[in-house]
């Protein structure tokens, strides 16, 4: 065979008697283009095979080939039965030769693919003690209905009969592990205080998964329900006039027309540093501007929240008139009750301004602590606040919830 050097019938008779080169003196092998060295007292043994490499010591009982760490005597044997050449084996020894490989490459390659699957594909649980949290909480809600209403924003009953309706009508289901209640619960706590999913999670005991997959779920649940109740009146009904303002002895024969009343409000939000200069408004901080529409019973009937805090009242008007087809447009003898900050024009009444010249009141703060009404404009302009402050009123229950 050639190729094979003098030195190779050495290697396998030091090995077995335990003998050395040498104190510091390495014997060489070169067979096929590969190189085998051994060494003892200290010295480092080394097997190159192709192109792999393997270190070996006759003090310790592991080497690392690879990266890895195997057994020093199955790769040295390998690394011997190689260097004899495969073709000039015995059948017995290439079987032998066949099986110390196999065992090689799963020690190397098939067990530490196993141990990275487990590590990241077979994570075991964070939390064993899955739904206590949400146990304890739902034990206090009953016990103490102050405790319901500062968490949920809400009584009891008002709550048990969402969720009903919510998996009823909405297709929200419970789970194995998660009620209908528990997943209500986490949108409202998540949406009554601000909270984050992580701490959410901490509270009900459950990760951060869970509670964003279940707060999605509620989300598309409660679109549905928004369209539903926060229904846009069709034609029909704006021609009709509202049985409120019918009782209404001071009013009524003065704003027959009035359909309701439209005003804008600002909801805090947290944006990105390049977004905040888009959504920071006139009050230092990052806001959506919200349009809304309600009628005399404190009902919205209408919600448009696309503008950013910056914009101004009549700009998110008109962006809503212009890119939503449903917007309640009053028919030509009927209009909403606006503020200063929106034009008066047909369908929007608008209260008197004040000039230069002149100061027209407005606002139910300078009539209630200063004298009555001056002239006309200002007596129009009170019986206008007073009737228009059925939005501000409702945005005050709405963000008190």
């Amino acid at each position: 065979m050639t190729g094979v050097s003098r030195n190779n019938e050495d290697i396998p008779k030091q090995l077995d008697l335990g003998l050395s080169p040498g104190m510091g003196n390495t014997t060489k092998s070169t067979t096929l283009g590969h190189t085998a060295k051994c060494a003892t007292m200290g010295h480092t043994a080394k097997s190159t095979t192709m192109g792999c490499t393997a270190w070996f010591s006759t003090r310790t009982v592991n080497c690392t080939t690879m990266g890895h760490t195997t057994n020093c005597t199955t790769a040295f044997r390998i690394c011997q039965l190689r260097s004899q050449g495969v073709h000039n084996l015995s059948y017995e020894v290439r079987v032998e030769l066949w099986n110390l490989e196999n065992e090689q490459f799963e020690e190397l390659v098939i067990q530490p693919s196993l141990n990275y699957y487990d590590q990241n594909f077979q994570k075991a649980p964070q939390r064993t003690g899955r739904g206590l949290g949400w146990r304890n909480i739902w034990n206090r809600l009953q016990e103490d209905d102050a405790a319901c209403l500062q968490l949920l924003r809400m009584s009891l009953p008002c709550f048990t009969a969402l969720c009903n309706i919510l998996q009823t009508n909405y297709g929200l289901q419970p789970t194995s592990n998660i009620s209908i209640e528990e997943s209500v619960a986490i949108f409202l706590v998540i949406c009554g205080h601000n909270e984050v999913q992580r701490d959410v999670g901490l509270r009900f005991g459950r990760n951060q998964e869970t509670v964003m997959r279940k707060f999605s779920e509620f989300l598309t649940a409660t679109e549905l329900l928004a369209c539903d109740y926060i229904r846009t009146p069709t034609t029909q009904e704006l021609q009709r006039i509202p049985e409120r303002l019918l009782v209404d002895r001071v009013n009524y024969p003065y704003f027959s027309g009035c359909v309701g009343a439209m005003d804008g409000t600002h909801v805090c939000v947290k944006v990105t540093p390049e977004l905040q200069g888009m959504y920071w408004n006139r009050h230092d901080n990052a806001s959506l501007n919200i349009i809304a529409i309600c009628d005399f019973n404190m009902l919205f009937t209408y919600i448009w929240n696309g503008a950013p805090g910056s914009c101004h009242d009549t700009a998110v008007l008109t962006m809503a008139k212009e890119s939503d087809f449903e917007f309640p447009m009053p028919p030509l003898d009927k209009y909403y009750l606006v503020d200063s900050g929106y034009p008066n024009k047909q369908g929007f009444l608008a209260p008197y301004r004040s000039s230069r010249n002149r100061v027209v009141r407005y606002h139910m703060s300078q009539f209630n602590y200063g004298p009555p009404p001056k002239n006309k404009e200002e007596l129009f302009n009170r019986r206008h606040a007073s009737l228009r402050s059925v939005i501000e009123r409702t945005f005050g229950v709405w963000k008190k919830k």
